[in-house]
């Protein structure tokens, strides 16, 4: 049976009420690897965001994260942008990254779903997209999100799994970098980046939309 966007959120629900990394990371991922993964994934991301403020010539204004899960990411988005607006669809997780940002006066929390963007006709300097891509299961609406975050951003920093040395479950899709970039049409691959995680290879990739300086 295929499953919905409602089936999607339960999934998150229940992974909310799990312990620590665990409520954002695969089962079958060894839990000892997961802070590891963590830490190399904020490298990464941070290294992007620089990357940006270089290629603009300012700091970075204004950045949206999609899919902020607990927000084991989003301290490091705020450290590198003057304002944060971080997106979840399930207010279980939104809750749980506020108390992971508490004391950084710079973020919003919003649950809204990514294919309604652009955010009150914003475009931000960069988006933030890591490993949420892969739970969009329907293709029409990968399509409608990778749109919308076109149109919404000036940059994006795109982290995605492309082999699983486990199969990934049902509520995961796995995609290449070029799967992407065939739905986002014009788009500048500025970095690109192979990550490989306890045998899981992920890409890590800068892309600039037209006109995005």
């Amino acid at each position: 049976m295929e499953l919905t966007n409602d089936d999607i959120a339960e999934e998150w629900r229940r992974r909310s009420r799990r312990a620590g990394l665990a409520r954002v990371m695969r089962d079958s991922q060894p839990a000892e690897l997961n802070p590891r993964v963590t830490d190399a994934t904020r490298l990464i991301l941070a290294d992007y965001l620089d990357a940006v403020s270089r290629r603009t010539g300012r700091p970075v204004r204004s950045a949206l994260e999609v899919g902020c899960g607990i927000g084991r990411l989003t301290p490091t988005i705020a450290d590198h942008a003057e304002q944060v607006v971080a997106l979840d669809m399930t207010s279980e997780m939104l809750d749980a990254a506020a108390a992971t940002c508490a004391g950084l006066g710079n973020i919003e929390f919003h649950q809204y779903p990514a294919a309604r963007l652009p955010w009150g006709q914003s475009r931000f300097d960069v988006g933030v997209c890591i490993w949420v891509l892969m739970h969009v299961l329907a293709e029409d609406e990968l399509a409608k999100i990778c749109h919308a975050l076109s149109q919404s951003t000036r940059h994006l920093v795109l982290i995605e799994y492309e082999q699983a040395a486990i199969p990934v479950g049902r509520y995961s899709r796995l995609r290449s970098l070029d799967d992407y970039l065939r739905l986002l049409p014009g788009v500048e691959l500025v970095e690109q980046h192979t990550l490989d995680y306890g045998g899981d290879r992920s890409f890590a990739a800068l892309l600039e939309f037209p006109q995005g300086r």
